[in-house]
């Protein structure tokens, strides 16, 4: 009786363990995304560009500085999800983020 309980107590335990994994590889695969992993502040536009590829949109920004670019990246939970890099007036990555550029302006950090 006491092998079978050990028995059943390591599978329940390695099952926990790989569906851990399993989690953490779809995460791994959404942060994966080039905008999100290979971007950096103080880029260039093309440089990003080169990397992502076009934005979905680009805009003016009105409260922050700058232009801005918003790509769309894996969805999330079944959602859309949006990542924006914007850029200074001499065209470097100021900041980056999960949000949509039209998000970020109205409040830049």
């Amino acid at each position: 009786m006491t092998k079978k309980l050990v028995l059943a107590v390591c599978t329940a335990a390695l099952f926990t363990v790989l569906t851990g994994c399993t989690t953490y590889d779809r995460a791994a695969s959404y942060v994966n995304e080039p905008v999100v992993s290979d971007v950096k502040v103080g880029m260039t536009k093309q440089q990003v560009r080169a990397i992502a590829g076009p934005p979905s949109t680009s805009a003016s920004l009105i409260h922050a500085q700058g232009t801005c670019d918003t790509y769309a990246v894996a969805p999330r939970d079944g959602k859309a999800q949006t990542y924006f890099v914007s850029f200074n007036d001499t065209g470097h990555v100021m900041n980056k983020g999960y949000q949509s550029c039209s998000e970020y302006d109205t409040q830049p950090k």
